[in-house]
């Protein structure tokens, strides 16, 4: 079904392509919202992410899933948007000063508990476990992503398993497996 819709998509198929869009357009912001921490900087991000994607649907490949492809560029541009920040002090300087209310990472988690656990989790961390667990998605198609090594990406989430677990201790919640 997703293979269809990106082959009509890659033929100009404007439904297709809005499809795509409303498929991963939540775990987009939510990756990108944890990275840069401000609503607006994460929406321009994912709206960027998009405007490549839609500009390149045409040579994609399709070597991996179409959501692996598009996560890579919504990470990297994550990246540039971080960097670009850093050499403006006074848009870091406000991104370190935002409020509680900006924290929320995942729109669709109803859970509150599980909120705070995500929001515990560092953006690399929150980005490996949100693929893994949310997303489904492999280490090698999380390798694919974030250009990590494999090693990493398993240290990664093995950490943020255990940050999850200490967090959940604390709170007074009974863990399990």
């Amino acid at each position: 079904m997703q293979e269809e819709i990106v082959i009509r998509a890659k033929n100009g198929d404007r439904d297709a392509i809005n499809t795509l869009i409303n498929n991963h357009k939540n775990m987009a912001y939510s990756i990108a919202l944890k990275y840069l921490r401000q609503k607006a900087d994460a929406e321009d991000v994912v709206q960027n992410s998009f405007i490549i994607v839609l500009n390149a649907i045409k040579n994609f490949r399709s070597e991996s899933k179409f959501s692996t492809w598009l996560y890579k560029i919504v990470y990297h541009e994550c990246l540039k948007e971080l960097k670009r920040q850093q050499k403006n002090p006074e848009r870091v300087s406000e991104t370190m000063h935002e409020s509680a209310a900006d924290e929320t990472v995942y729109s669709e988690t109803k859970n509150i508990e599980i909120k705070k656990l995500l929001a515990s989790l560092q953006p690399k961390e929150y980005t490996i476990i949100s693929l893994f667990y949310l997303k489904e998605k492999s280490i090698n198609e999380i390798i694919k992503i974030t250009g990590f090594s494999k090693s990493n990406v398993k240290v990664i989430l093995h950490r943020a398993r255990t940050k999850m677990k200490e967090t959940v201790t604390i709170e007074g919640y009974q863990y399990e497996r």
